[in-house]
């Protein structure tokens, strides 16, 4: 019977070591995953799954579906906002860039009565300042207090707050609007 030589043992143990490795480093199946979340500007803050993530640069991930929102506060309650989908394992990092465009919404908050609307418009600009085009989709965070349709009209349902959010379909870029919803009937004339 012949001996095993050295270089076969060396790449047995090479292999083991490396099956070891992948495991819970990010290639095994089943494992931990890591995500690394970097761009413009540097103090954006980073949600996994809703929440505040202390360390973008090694964000750990179980096996699954994801979703990661980058998020830079704005005056007036505003958040300026891009959500990315991850699988765990299929992708290592994300590189977001909120310095790029900015949506401005008109008025930057909104306040209506119950059963009374408001128009709200939306007009997206490069980071020199020139408009450029867009295509906004428009949602409310609770329906139940205030409905938004696909022109900005916003509906007040019941007294409370939300808000409306307005996404640009071809940057993924959104932004939420706070939004505050009176139950007393609007004064005489309004």
């Amino acid at each position: 019977m012949r001996k095993p030589t050295w270089w076969l043992i060396g790449l047995g143990a090479l292999f083991v070591a490396s099956l070891i490795a992948c495991s819970g480093g990010g290639g095994g199946a089943g494992g931990t995953f890591f995500l690394r979340v970097s761009g413009q500007p540097a103090d954006a803050k980073v949600y996994l799954n809703g929440n505040l993530v202390s360390d973008p640069s090694r964000i750990e991930l179980p096996p699954g579906t994801h979703e990661i929102r980058v998020e830079v506060s704005l005056g007036n309650g505003q958040a300026l906002f891009q959500t990315f989908t991850v699988i765990a394992g299929q992708q290592t990092s994300i590189t977001y860039d909120l310095r790029r465009y900015r949506i401005e919404a008109n008025p930057a908050t909104i306040e209506v009565w119950v059963a009374q609307a408001v128009q709200v418009s939306a007009a997206m600009y490069d980071q020199n300042n020139q408009p450029v085009s867009a295509n906004f989709v428009w949602t409310s965070q609770n329906p139940a207090i205030a409905t938004v349709d696909s022109t900005g009209r916003v509906v007040g349902v019941r007294m409370g707050s939300t808000k409306i959010i307005v996404t640009d379909t071809r940057t993924g870029l959104s932004m939420e609007i706070p939004t505050t919803v009176l139950d007393f009937p609007p004064p005489p004339g309004d």
